[in-house]
């Protein structure tokens, strides 16, 4: 083994933990003096993958449908003999058909809503939002000649950022190109990544293999057989989390789209398409949907914005004690505070993308934290049990079988034993 030094084991074991505490500790100031640049060289790196994380994604999306196909086909189709490289080249058509079709639906029901919409917009800005402010705005300072004085000069100053705004165009619009640009490469990243994902999906059985391969060759028995575990259970929990939250998302915005028909609302299928896309991001979805549908409802209807507020608010109470438990159960297994933290970690980390997607990624983490922290405990004959832990730090270490009993009770039960 690695660092056999000393004759003695214990010696041995005292340098290892030495060794990796200096390492640990050497990386971790290193991260902290050095964090501009690790998140520099983190982001290119990122930017490098971002093919391969696309095609990753998809291939975890279509491999659901794709083997659904393969067992439709082996069970109607193909009973007499087998044809698995046949059902393969189905059932990848199939998933890409069904994810192409998906994008396209999202794509040609925001995008014609938007653009029909933006007249509609403009018009209750200018003709019945402004009058309505104006108006207000005329009747106020009537009667508040020193509320005047401070809207004018506010006004003043609003009209010197204009200029300035005006002034600074055109560094604008090179950023506005450099953001094309951007988009541009995320498109064409995003088509690679898909025809890369299709390739993943021809040589998944292969891919498979060639890991459970180099993790058998790599780990003792016991511990690779849980870690094929962890992987098959974090799998299906992530799938079922993935496809729930989408079709509650969708659920949740036919519920948005007749709720708003029934209370006569502007602008309802761009605020319900708006309320169920948003409502795929957890906790913060709700919040980040409803700020944008409030000013347009209240630009077209002020009277309205109200009632529209308490519309949502019921709307995602529903979606959050009722309908959200009920599709998607406890499948990821983390708490409150942890959906909180993995949210604003990897939301911080990637934007919306990272709000999304930070949940199930950070509670396969978790869960192989877990697993090593109760194989270790095993190993030291502890129990896994948190109740066992919110006993005061003095009694832990008692043997797991031993009842815990305080010490009046102890000396009580000493007394009887010596009678």
């Amino acid at each position: 083994m690695l660092l056999n030094i000393f004759s003695n084991k214990k010696y041995n074991t005292i340098l290892r933990y030495a060794i990796f505490a200096i390492v640990f500790t050497i990386a971790l100031i290193f991260c902290i003096f050095q964090w501009q640049d690790l998140v520099k060289v983190f982001s290119a790196i990122i930017e490098i993958l971002e093919p391969v994380i696309w095609s990753a994604v998809l291939a975890f999306m279509m491999n659901p449908i794709m083997k659904s196909v393969e067992k439709f086909l082996a069970r109607f189709v193909f009973k007499k003999k087998a044809r698995p490289k046949v059902s393969r080249v189905i059932g990848i058509c199939v998933a890409s058909i069904v994810l192409i079709a998906a994008i396209a639906a999202i794509i040609l029901t925001i995008i014609p809503e938007i653009i029909s919409n933006i007249p509609g917009i403009y018009d209750g800005f200018t003709n019945e939002f402004i009058p309505a402010v104006s108006k207000w705005i005329s009747k106020t300072l009537a009667d508040n000649p020193s509320l005047a004085t401070i809207i004018n000069n506010e006004l003043n100053d609003i009209y010197s950022s204009l200029q300035s705004l005006l002034t600074s165009l055109v560094p604008q619009l090179t950023n506005l190109l450099s953001s094309v640009f951007d988009f541009a490469n995320s498109v064409k990243n995003f088509i690679f990544g898909f025809i890369l994902a299709i390739y993943f999906l021809f040589s998944k059985n292969q891919l498979q293999a060639q890991a459970k391969k180099l993790i058998v060759a790599i780990f003792k028995e016991d511990v690779y057989s849980k870690i094929f575990a962890i992987t098959t259970n974090t799998n299906n929990a992530l799938l079922n989390f993935i496809y729930g939250k989408i079709i509650d998302s969708f659920i949740i915005g036919c519920i948005c789209c007749a709720g708003l028909l029934i209370l006569r609302m502007p602008y309802v299928m761009l605020i319900s398409i708006i309320i169920g896309v948003t409502n795929i991001i957890p906790v913060f979805g709700p919040f980040i949907g409803a700020i944008p549908c409030s000013i347009l409802v209240l630009i077209a209807d002020p009277s309205k914005t109200i009632w529209f507020i308490i519309f949502i608010f019921v709307l995602q109470q529903f979606d959050g004690n009722i309908l959200g438990p009920k599709i998607l159960g406890n499948k990821i297994g983390l708490s409150s505070f942890w959906v909180l933290f993995a949210i604003l970690v990897f939301g911080s980390m990637f934007g919306i993308v990272g709000m999304i997607i930070g949940v199930p990624i950070f509670a396969v983490i978790y869960d192989l934290i877990r697993a090593i922290v109760n194989t270790r405990l095993n190993n030291k004959n502890m129990p896994v049990d948190h109740s066992y832990y919110t006993m005061p730090g003095i009694d832990i270490g008692k043997v797991k079988d031993e009842p815990v009993v305080s010490e009046p009770e102890a000396i009580a039960i000493d007394e009887k034993k010596t009678k």
